[in-house]
């Protein structure tokens, strides 16, 4: 269910980060502490700064991408003999404005498509962006259910089994 390769590219990339971020760090100490540089107050002070603005995106970053991991290890569709098993919060869906839904099947019965739509997003961030994602609809008799890969990393090939499995397709 959880797509392992793609949670482990989430896995190196934290480790990369924090490891620039445990650099940047050791820099600040040997800046700030070290007795044995010839650096005048105004070069360390502004060496001090120059570091520290280096390292505040890569923490934010790395913040981002261990929420990322969380999502893509805990959210899953799974198609199953008796329907959509599925479970879908956290971080990455609130911020899209989709709803959280908490582990739950939908019976094939109910569902009656499967929709692929491109979609533009906001980031928000210090600079604000759009960027876009295909959004994967599982429309049933009551209601619809979204999900986009940033909610879990198999999103599209789960969208495709479902699809497979209702008679519906997407290109």
């Amino acid at each position: 269910m959880v797509c392992w390769l793609a949670v482990w590219r989430y896995g190196a990339a934290a480790i990369l980060l924090g490891g620039l971020l445990a650099v940047a760090a050791a820099v600040l100490v040997v800046l700030l502490f070290n007795p044995n540089h010839d650096l005048s107050v105004l070069e360390r002070t502004s060496a001090t700064a120059v570091v520290t603005l280096l390292a505040i995106p890569l923490a934010v970053q790395l913040r981002t991408l261990r929420r990322h991991m969380r999502d893509a290890a805990r959210n899953f569709v799974a198609a199953t003999e008796s329907g959509v098993r599925l479970r879908l919060t956290g971080w990455s869906r609130r911020s899209k404005g989709l709803a959280e839904i908490s582990e739950t099947v939908l019976p094939w019965s109910t569902i009656r498509t499967v929709t692929r739509e491109r979609r533009k997003f906001l980031y928000r961030s210090v600079i604000p962006f759009e960027y876009p994602l295909h959004v994967y609809t599982i429309v049933t008799a009551t209601g619809a259910v979204a999900f986009t890969r940033e909610c879990f990393p198999g999103a599209e090939r789960a969208a495709m089994d479902v699809a497979a499995r209702v008679g519906a397709s997407f290109s």
